[in-house]
């Protein structure tokens, strides 16, 4: 799957409705989290687009990406609390990765839930990654089947909770271009 993202990377932060996402996503979880001085996961960052919103507010953030491609434009916008980390999100990877010594207050996922073929798994593991109390906020393409390109709020919720998540709130607070927007909140 890097390969296909490694060939939109430099022109990614030029796409709109990247940037639309990034800045919805952003105003929607400020509203639901105050990021000061928080410990962040930015799960498959991409570009870093909604890494370089949380920046100036969070302690430090840890920006993973599978493409390498997308971690060198991120590292082009020289954020200083934010850690690139180009692998797949993986328990060896939580295990062994410095970055991943101390529990997160926040993940984020923004548009990449939906391209998952483990979400179940990645959901387990993401809930080990947090402090109890802390969020998982994912925001994908709302579908009524979770076929490929989008997740059903039913498919979001019965993943999470079997997982563990105490509670799980989902919404579709905004779309981007053509496509409603799920935005699911897990929180430990």
């Amino acid at each position: 799957m890097a390969n296909i993202w490694d060939d939109v990377a430099a022109s990614w932060d030029l796409n709109p409705e990247s940037n639309d996402l990034a800045n919805k996503a952003f105003e929607s979880l400020q509203e639901l989290v105050d990021l000061k001085g928080l410990h962040i996961l930015d799960f498959g960052c991409g570009t870093g687009l909604l890494s370089e919103k949380m920046a100036p507010l969070a302690k430090d953030i840890v920006a993973l990406d599978s493409s390498e491609a997308m971690i060198e434009q991120l590292d082009k916008k020289e954020l200083k609390n934010v850690e690139p980390v180009v692998d797949m999100l993986s328990r060896g990877l939580a295990a062994m990765h410095p970055a991943f010594r101390a529990q997160f207050d926040l993940v984020v996922a923004s548009s990449v839930c939906n391209y998952l073929n483990n979400y179940s798994d990645i959901a387990d593991i993401v809930f080990s990654l947090l402090d109890p109390g802390s969020y998982f906020v994912h925001w994908d393409t709302l579908s009524d089947d979770s076929s490929e390109g989008g997740i059903s709020m039913a498919h979001a919720n019965q993943v999470l909770t079997s997982v563990g998540f105490q509670t799980v709130d989902i919404s579709t607070p905004f779309s981007v271009g053509s496509e409603k927007i799920i935005m699911v909140v897990a929180r430990k």
